[in-house]
């Protein structure tokens, strides 16, 4: 009898570490995917800000109401490849000098982040 009181405490002992070790992993889960979503939240704000500072920008040279749109690719490894895309009919109209002051200007229009890299357009109807 005395013996199976013993096996039965290391039986309870043996499903209680087991069930602190399994609470301790869905912690650490949890916690990797806040983790992910307050990076997501993060770019997002960074992000919005870019666009913001860009439709400023362009409204200031003369450029009132410009289609400005920010596509993002994520790689596997966690790097952004933004494209900062700019459509306005004055754009269209201007020659390849103008142009070219122009981007010069919006490329300075970017957020500091080692795992990103921006490419800006002009979308162009001809």
């Amino acid at each position: 009898m005395r013996r199976m009181s013993r096996s039965g405490y290391a039986a309870v002992i043996m499903v209680l570490t087991l069930f602190a070790c399994w609470c301790c992993v869905g912690t650490v889960m949890s916690r990797s995917d806040l983790s992910a979503a307050e990076m997501e939240g993060y770019y997002q704000e960074k992000e919005k800000g870019l666009v913001e500072e860009a439709r400023a920008f362009l409204s200031g040279e003369g450029y009132i109401y410009s289609g400005v749109m920010l596509t993002r690719v994520v790689t596997a490894e966690g790097n952004r490849e933004y494209t900062l895309t700019v459509h306005h009919g004055k754009i269209d109209k201007l020659d390849d000098e103008g142009r070219q002051m122009l981007m010069e200007g919006l490329e300075g229009i970017v957020f500091e982040d080692e795992n990103c890299s921006f490419r800006h357009e002009f979308l162009i109807n001809e």
